[in-house]
Order: C-alpha cells, then sequence, then structure tokens
C-alpha cells in the first residue's frame, strides 16, 4: 500500500471511529462491501442471508425497471394508436384510410409484412397497400375458421400453409405472427422475421383496439350503399 493509499485508508477509518453510526445510516453502502467472517473460508449463517437478501434486491431491481420500461412503451404505443386515429378519422374515402393505415403500421410500427382481408368488399387501394378481396366461403379460410369465430387476436407461429396463403412466397421468412379477427369483415395479420416479435400469451390490446378502429370504419360504408342502392 503505498503512502496515498495508507492515508486515505486512515481517513476513512478514523472517519468511522468518529461516526459509528455511519452505516447504520447508509445502509445502501453495504451492498458494496465484502466483509468475511473471520473464520476464514466458513460463512456464517447471517452472512449467507445477507449474500441472499442482496441477490433478491438485485433481482427485484432489474424487474422493476423491466416493468417500468413496459409501461413506458405502453404508454408511448397508445398514444401513437391515438393519433393513428384521429388521422384515419379525417379520411373520406376508404381506399386511403387503408393506404395510411398500412404505411403506419409498416413503418412506425415496425410490422415487416401485412395481408388485410376483407370478406366479399373490393376497396380501391395503392399498388403498395396489402388489402384483398375474398369471398365469405373461400375453402382456404377454413384453416382460420376457429379463430375467426372465436373473435380473438393470436399471437405466435403458424404452420407453413398459412403462412404461404397470407403472404405467398414472403412467408418462408416470416417466423412470428398476429391474426386480428375483424368481426364479419375481415382479417388481419402481422408477420415479422423475428421469432419473439409475436408470442403466445402476449398483450393484445393495442391490436383489438386496432381491430374496433377499422371495423367501425367499415360500418360506416354501410349506410352509404344502401342510400346508393335505393
Amino acid at each position: 500500500m503505498n503512502d496515498k493509499s495508507r492515508s486515505m485508508t486512515e481517513i476513512v477509518a478514523k472517519y468511522l471511529r468518529k461516526d459509528p453510526d455511519f452505516l447504520i445510516r447508509h445502509p445502501e453502502i453495504l451492498d458494496s462491501l465484502n466483509l468475511p467472517h473471520e473464520s476464514g473460508e466458513a460463512v456464517s449463517l447471517i452472512e449467507k442471508q445477507v449474500r441472499r437478501l442482496r441477490e433478491q434486491n438485485r433481482t427485484l431491481t432489474r424487474k422493476l425497471n423491466q416493468l417500468v420500461q413496459v409501461a413506458t412503451d405502453n404508454e408511448a404505443l397508445m398514444n401513437r394508436l391515438h393519433q393513428l386515429t384521429l388521422e384515419l378519422m379525417v379520411m373520406d374515402e376508404l381506399g386511403k384510410f387503408f393506404d395510411h393505415l398500412s404505411e403506419s403500421l409498416l413503418n412506425e410500427f415496425k410490422a415487416d409484412i401485412l395481408n388485410i382481408s376483407l370478406f366479399d368488399r373490393k376497396v380501391e387501394v395503392s399498388a403498395a397497400t396489402p388489402v384483398f378481396n375474398l369471398r365469405r366461403d373461400d375453402p382456404e379460410l377454413q384453416q382460420f375458421q376457429e379463430h375467426l369465430d372465436k373473435g380473438e387476436t393470436v399471437c405466435g407461429r403458424l404452420n407453413r400453409n398459412k403462412l404461404d396463403f397470407l403472404f405467398g412466397n414472403r412467408g418462408q421468412w416470416v417466423q412470428s405472427t398476429a391474426l386480428v379477427p375483424l368481426g364479419k369483415d375481415g382479417l388481419l395479420a402481422i408477420g415479422s422475421s423475428d421469432p419473439a416479435y409475436f408470442y403466445p400469451g402476449m398483450g393484445t390490446l393495442f391490436l383489438d383496439l386496432l381491430a374496433t378502429v377499422i371495423t367501425q370504419r367499415l360500418s360506416l360504408e354501410e349506410p352509404s350503399k344502401q342510400r346508393r342502392s335505393a
């Protein structure tokens, strides 16, 4: 130990002797101190308990930080969904509605690939917007019938037949998918190349709210069609 280190050690030791309650007032400092038992390699029960409590504290801190991050991300996501809803509400043409929806999902919400299948409804969209018109009784839809009947968003991995139907030859690199039923109107599929992006059991509130926005917008087209045919 050099003179400088010895001097600092003496200062700290002298201070602690003058203020013996310092570590009681600042217990967080104990987390970084190494206090081996005087019996050498033998470890006292108290020391084991202290080590265990420290590890539990670190684990709880990590979990708390993760929860805070998830809450922050969810808040940002819901704020963006609110903004997107406002943007979509002012679009008179249904084609522009789906153009903007598709662009937002692919760019701002980081979707890799989309399939928006509408049943018995043709919508004029731009060439880059993946909206498809399907017959409700299309035999290929039978493989999704369970999802459509339940009306619940499902996340996870799909088999090759479903991926090929939804995404064509690009389905080969889709590793996880969110299937979002649109009531009687259709089905929204969002694919990702990340196998952990959509997983069973993940929260689907955002996707469920998005489905409601889409179905509500589609319902607005019905009265106008009826008026034109009257």
